[in-house]
């Protein structure tokens, strides 16, 4: 019969410790980091949700103007539903800015139609907006980017091929 002797291993344990406090200190700095990271991603929020300071509306005649300026293309729509049975709209297109400026945000209104031409839901969000996205940036001039907004609570008879989509809100650098 072979016996095994186990002898106590020196030298070790003060490796696994160094080993586990650096390992510790890197989660604590990744952690740090995305904190500070969501700190500047959080826009003003108001009564109504996110707010965004100096942002053009209709009336105003560089709003009107700029306005021109922007094309939305490709707009589909597809319907989606929720693990609490609920049906989301979403409604996806590119923004194409054809001005000399760079495009900080664009407020976009839809209004979605049932199958006989009535007003189904209505909403009004940011396709782009500063800090959100994967680069926090402004949409430069003659560039594209895609966007997604979702449409909580659509009824059964929500037509996908009538959406109206109005420019409702931009601003520029």
């Amino acid at each position: 019969m072979v016996e095994f002797h186990s002898e106590p291993q020196k030298g070790r344990r003060p490796t696994m410790i160094l080993a586990t406090i650096g390992v510790l200190a890197v989660l604590v700095g990744a952690v740090a980091l995305y904190v500070h990271y969501q700190r500047g991603l959080q826009a003003e929020a108001g009564p109504t949700g996110i707010a965004v300071p100096g942002l053009l509306r209709p009336g105003n005649t560089n709003f009107e103007y700029y306005r021109t300026k922007i094309r939305i293309e490709d707009v589909k729509a597809s319907l989606g539903i929720s693990f609490s049975s609920a049906r989301i709209a979403m409604v996806s297109g590119v923004l194409v800015n054809d001005g000399d400026r760079t495009l900080e945000a664009v407020e976009l209104h839809l209004t979605l139609y049932d199958a006989w031409g009535k007003v189904s839901k209505e909403r009004t969000a940011f396709a782009l907006r500063p800090g959100a996205g994967y680069t926090g940036k402004g949409l430069k001039p003659l560039q594209r980017r895609t966007f997604t907004i979702g449409v909580d609570a659509v009824e059964y008879y929500w037509d996908p091929k009538k959406i109206d989509i109005e420019i409702t809100g931009l601003k520029y650098s």
